[in-house]
């Protein structure tokens, strides 16, 4: 079908020449034709239709050629603007035009015949004739229906038929008016029109008959109508209709009634006609003349009543059709399967006290409405045949009775029993439902997949300080604290897409103050029947003040981790000062050890020799050696501070050069300095002697004694390097060869045995000095252990 849109200028509604075409039909100022008057009731009747109406339009209006049920003053009026048209729609498109709401038509919405006639619903079907679409054959209700296909059918065929009458009334018309002649009424009309003598030859053929059979003029005249169109097996059906009763060629010119006839065209369809013949005398032989009309359409429309009222008798519902006083008429099988009642039992009876009706109102305002609208529903109470009570949902509709004299009434009813008895449950339910839900100490929400509350019991309400009323069509989402929304929209997702049936989850939601509610949140998502979403529900539970003892719990284990920490901190420095005690015990025992050792060996020296001795140089180095030992005092001072447990150093510049050849010449070795002049350090004296002391004593004990005492310089740092030529020390201990406890002899050969404190204690030293210690392989044989200080510049 063909929506309606806006009429413009150049539709055909203005054209001239189908202007002039529906003028010259003679029907817009003339008294109603009574074929079309039949063809509106049938229209009315098949349809079940309030108004039936069979308009022509012109430029300028509609004219209501024939009409029924249309409301005054347009019924006498008998037309209308075109503002009041919507059959102009049907010309303009020259297609069907069907409405269910007209009020929900953008384009019919503001037409005329909405608001002054009372239009809701049109079904309206093109009257086409030669000249185009003249207008339209059209139901009309004044509320929304859905119109069935076979209405539409129905309807389409009954607007052939009111073309064909129109056509038979154009082509009388011009008949009369063209003085009568009987070969304009022949061109004119759209029945077939052909005369046959009484040897079934063909002496008139009109451009009908062509158009119907298939054969031209010119070939159909002269030849024996047998063999035109009459099936075989049809030859004595056609001679009894054409030629009623003729016997002697003398009786009168004979009318008779229209025949229903088989018949062929030139394709060998064969189809159906209805033959109206009359025989007269010309040159005193009889003249048969018949008008042929196809009646395919017809007979297709009887099969199409014929089905539908089967298909009434078949329907589940009770369809009864009854006078106004309620006597039956009809009783269809439905209505004896819902009623127990066999219908040869009930026809003639009234309905009402047959089946002991119940009225919601009373039977007198049914009727008042039933007659002042044309319709009535709602609900009855009946008693069937075996005394038990059945609701029934009744429909009923005044329609004009066949013969157009009175009205009768359809009713249709429909056991709804069980339904009701299931509403009345489902209603109980809800109740209960309603008091659960409203009771309930815990937050509950019904949600519609537009994300809108549907339903809020008053403790969620409450929980965000709104009435439950007042939060009703509010959006969900917006309660929802803006940094957990993400999150919910992501579990929301994967509950739409079946990942998982429900979810629960922690989030804070909105109150109307602004402040945060932390909550406890389930959502489930309730699907239909067939799988598809219906609604969420959820559970909010507020957890506000636990979450307020969960935090003071866990700020009480992070204080007691923080003074278990701090406790574990204050352990670590005791041992580490402890351990430092240790540390210099080991370094009492191996650095001042040494220096002891050559005051006592050089005393015994100037206390035994018997031959000349150098005491100055002597004396000399045995007062470097009790220097040493009392910086080490100074040292062992300063390790033993009680405000830490690392070792101190207050380092000053020293010029490198000259205190290397001073160490070298204290440790009595003579080993070559290989240092850069200007080369000056940021160091403890006392601690850099130290250092390279320990590594020269090393190198006497371990690698055959120190090669070499080199100085390189990168970046701000000078590193001291002291060589040997000694086996090296093992890839398995360089690793922890500056750790605690590191021997010396593990890594050679000699033998020697120590505290394995001494590369420690130089380690500690050259990092309170913010230096670094190290060892490499010398080459090609021996090691390299250096000492890392930050240059001035």
């Amino acid at each position: 079908m063909v929506a309606a849109r806006p009429v413009f200028e150049n539709s055909p509604v203005f054209d001239q020449q189908r202007i002039r075409a529906v003028e010259a039909t003679g029907l817009l100022h003339r008294p109603p034709v009574a074929g079309l008057e039949r063809l509106t009731r049938l229209a009315a009747r098949l349809l079940d239709a309030p108004a039936i109406l069979v308009s022509l339009v012109t430029g300028e209006r509609q004219v209501f050629v024939s009409q029924l049920g249309l409301p005054q003053p347009w019924a006498d009026a008998g037309e209308t603007p075109l503002s009041h048209s919507f059959c102009q729609y049907v010309v303009d498109n020259d297609a069907p035009l069907v409405v269910t709401d007209a009020r929900e038509d953008e384009v019919l919405a503001g037409n005329g015949a909405v608001h002054d006639i009372g239009v809701v619903s049109y079904a309206g079907m093109p009257i086409r004739l030669d000249s185009g679409t003249y207008g339209s054959l059209c139901a009309i209700d004044g509320k929304p229906r859905e119109w069935t296909q076979q209405e539409l059918d129905i309807l389409e065929d009954l607007a052939a038929a009111v073309a064909s009458e129109i056509a038979l009334e154009q082509a009388a018309r011009e008949a009369r008016e063209s003085s009568a002649t009987f070969g304009a009424i022949l061109t004119a009309t759209n029945d077939a029109y052909l005369s046959v003598d009484a040897d079934g030859v063909v002496l008139e053929w009109n451009p009908a008959a062509e158009r119907l059979f298939g054969f031209e003029r010119e070939i159909a005249v002269g030849t024996r109508l047998a063999g035109l169109i009459v099936p075989a097996g049809a030859q004595d059906a056609h001679a009894d209709a054409l030629f009623p009763g003729y016997d002697d060629g003398q009786s009168s010119p004979t009318l008779r009634e229209r025949a229903e006839l088989p018949a062929i065209d030139r394709h060998g369809r064969t189809f159906p006609v209805e033959v109206s013949a009359q025989v007269t005398r010309t040159g005193g032989r009889p003249v048969c003349h018949a008008f042929v009309h196809d009646i395919s359409a017809r007979r297709a429309g009887e099969e199409q009543m014929r089905r539908q009222a089967e298909l009434i008798d078949a329907a589940p519902a009770a369809i009864v059709v009854r006078d106004q006083d309620g006597t039956i008429r009809s009783w269809n099988r439905g209505a004896e399967e819902m009623y127990g009642w066999p219908a040869q039992a009930v026809i003639g009876r009234n309905i009402h006290r047959l089946l002991n009706t119940a009225f919601p109102k009373g039977l007198p305002e049914i009727e008042t409405q039933l007659m002042a609208t044309g319709r009535w529903q709602g609900e009855l109470r009946h008693r069937r045949a075996d005394g038990a009570v059945v609701v029934a949902l009744s429909q009923h509709v005044v329609r004009s009775t066949a013969d157009g004299t009175g009205h009768e009434v359809i009713e249709t009813n429909t056991d709804i029993t069980e339904r009701r008895h299931a509403e009345e449950r489902l209603g109980a339910s809800e109740r209960q439902f309603r008091v659960q839900f409203h009771q309930a100490t815990i937050g509950q929400t019904i949600i519609g997949l537009d994300g809108r509350f549907i339903r809020v019991n008053d403790a969620f309400a409450r929980m965000l300080g709104y009435g439950a009323d007042e939060m009703i069509g509010m959006v969900n989402s917006s309660f929802t604290h803006p940094d957990d929304q993400p999150r919910a929209a992501r579990q929301l997702a994967g509950l739409y897409s079946g990942d998982y049936d429900s979810y629960e989850h922690t989030k804070r939601l909105v109150h109307r103050d602004g402040h945060a509610v932390d909550s406890q949140v389930g959502v489930r998502l309730v699907r239909q029947a067939d799988g598809q979403p219906l609604h969420l529900i959820g559970f909010v539970q507020d957890i506000s003040a636990q979450l307020v003892i969960q935090r003071e719990r866990d700020e009480a284990l992070a204080t007691l981790a923080r003074r278990n920490h701090q406790l574990v901190d204050t352990n670590s420095e005791l041992e580490e000062a402890n351990q430092l005690k240790i540390d210099l015990m080991g370094m009492l025992s191996h650095d001042i050890g040494a220096p002891l050792s050559t005051i006592l060996g050089y005393g015994e020296i100037l206390g035994d020799s018997d031959g000349p001795v150098d005491v100055p140089g002597t004396a000399a180095k045995i007062v470097r050696a009790a220097q040493r030992i009392d910086q080490l005092r100074l040292n062992v001072l300063a390790m033993c501070s009680r405000d830490t447990s690392k070792l101190q150093a207050h380092r000053e510049v020293v010029s490198l050069r000259g205190a290397l050849q001073e160490v070298v010449e204290t440790a009595d070795q003579k080993v070559p300095v290989s240092c850069p002049e200007h080369v000056q350090v940021l160091v403890n004296p006392q601690h850099l002697q130290q250092i390279i002391t320990n590594f020269l004593t090393n190198a006497v004990k371990y690698g055959g004694g120190a090669t070499a005492v080199t100085v390189t310089t990168e970046a701000g740092f000078a590193t001291i390097g002291v060589h040997d030529n000694g086996p090296g020390v093992p890839a398995d201990v360089r690793e922890h060869l500056f750790k605690r406890f590191t021997r010396a002899a593990d890594a050679g050969a000699g033998g020697t045995t120590g505290h394995g404190l001494g590369l420690h204690i130089v380690a500690s030293l050259a990092e309170a000095n913010g230096g670094a210690v190290g060892q490499h392989d010398n080459q090609p044989s021996g090691s390299v252990f250096t000492l890392r200080l930050e240059m001035t510049h």
